[in-house]
């Protein structure tokens, strides 16, 4: 299964595009990928940081996710709203 947190950090002038990229591919993805979890969520203290908690049934859901038309186009889009690297965290189930 597998899952990953992001930690994001967007710049302040693309915070409004950011959120409406972001909420349209949690839309796609639920609309594609059943039984996936892809959530977003906006820092409360750091209202320009934000988290992408994302986990997938199986590898092949997440290679479908990967490559699909959707997730490529809006990922480039996305990065550029970004003020700095994301910061990745595999995580496991236990």
């Amino acid at each position: 299964m597998p899952t990953t947190l992001w930690r994001l950090k967007v710049a302040a002038e693309k915070k409004a595009e950011f959120e409406r990229l972001t909420s349209q591919l949690v839309r796609d993805v639920a609309e594609n990928e059943p039984g996936s979890i892809f959530e977003y969520r906006r820092g409360v203290e750091d209202p320009l940081t934000y988290v992408l908690f994302l986990s997938f049934d199986d590898e092949q859901s997440f290679q479908r996710y990967s490559t699909a038309d959707y997730h490529t186009g809006a990922s480039g889009q996305i990065m550029e709203c970004l003020a700095e690297d994301p910061v990745p965290a595999e995580l496991e189930r236990f």
